[in-house]
């Protein structure tokens, strides 16, 4: 996707490159602050999440941008027309409708995260010996890549997420004068390409991953 193509947002306004590419960045900001946070109430451990030296965890980034590109918000992606027929229903099956397009977004976007994160691992794994995350200790797991019990949860708030988070989000990045957006968008394509390049070499090198704490 370039400028010149730019997405639909929910409020009828123009998505381009330059504001997705400040959306990634920030859902991956929030995304490493999550797992930080999470991490260090669950388990008691402060540890450097992601891959990246940088606070990202850019694999929420790159699910909730596909996610977006994909099926949209649940009422106002590609579901919008659905939801519109449901206007004239009674109550009850109004609910129901309703309930069932719901049901089927959730499932889309369980689905997406969890192949993300299957063959992200799976990559990992294979290619440099480095296991990123490990859900064998939950007994439901494939290959300790995915698991039953975080597919559903990541279905259920990105759900929730999208519904109500999204839309705040993309009025408030929308706000950035688009100049100031090119510029932005810039320095964090540079700034996460250098992340990246510099903590491959380290792990081909080391053979293992680099760490801050």
């Amino acid at each position: 996707m370039n400028d010149k193509t730019p997405a639909r947002s929910a409020a009828g306004r123009k998505l381009d490159f330059y504001h997705l590419t400040i959306l990634f960045a920030l859902i991956s900001f929030l995304g490493w602050c999550g797992e930080t946070l999470y991490f260090a109430v669950r388990w008691n451990d402060l540890t450097d999440r992601g891959f990246l030296s940088l606070p990202l965890c850019t694999i929420y980034g790159c699910c909730i941008l596909a996610i977006y590109l994909i099926i949209g918000t649940p009422k106002g992606g590609r579901l919008r027309p659905l939801f519109a027929r449901t206007e004239g229903l009674p109550p009850a099956a109004r609910a129901a409708a309703r309930a069932g397009l719901y049901l089927l977004y959730f499932a889309v976007v369980t689905l997406i995260p969890t192949v993300v994160e299957f063959f992200t691992g799976m990559f990992f794994d294979k290619v440099f010996g480095v296991m990123l995350w490990d859900y064998g200790y939950t007994g439901r797991d494939l290959f300790g890549y995915v698991c039953l019990d975080m597919s559903l949860l990541w279905g259920a708030l990105i759900t929730l997420a999208m519904g109500l988070i999204w839309p705040l989000l993309e009025k408030l990045v929308l706000k950035i004068p688009p100049k100031a957006a090119k510029a932005a968008a810039a320095v964090f394509l540079v700034l996460i390409a250098a992340d990246l390049v510099f903590n491959v070499c380290y792990l081909v090198i080391k053979k293992r991953r680099f760490v801050l704490f």
